[in-house]
């Protein structure tokens, strides 16, 4: 079985970063929205587990936030009920409603 990118047991890791710092709001949007995928069963924290294990290195080593928004949007497409591009272009009717 090959190592992925998130399996760093017995690796170095550099100093963790525990300034406090406020949540930007699309972060907290995606919090959010996971936990109304979970309450409507569309999504189990397993299921989420594994799709940020699956997700391929360039995207693992981004933000948090950014890593959970890539690992829902995966499994709305696996499950059939929402495809990247439904995703984004309600992403972008929402950015344009807010700056309008």
């Amino acid at each position: 079985m090959s190592q992925r990118q998130h399996d760093m047991g017995g690796m170095q890791a550099g100093p963790i970063e525990s300034d406090e710092h406020a949540a930007e709001p699309w972060a907290k949007m995606i919090t959010s929205l996971a936990a109304a995928m979970r309450d409507h069963d569309i999504m189990r924290i397993d299921e989420l587990r594994r799709a940020l294990e699956d997700l391929p290195e360039d995207v693992y080593s981004k933000d948090y936030f950014e890593r959970w928004s890539e690992a829902m949007v995966n499994l709305l497409e696996e499950k059939g009920l929402l495809t990247r591009e439904e995703v984004m272009g309600k992403m972008d009717a929402l950015k344009a409603q807010l700056e309008g």
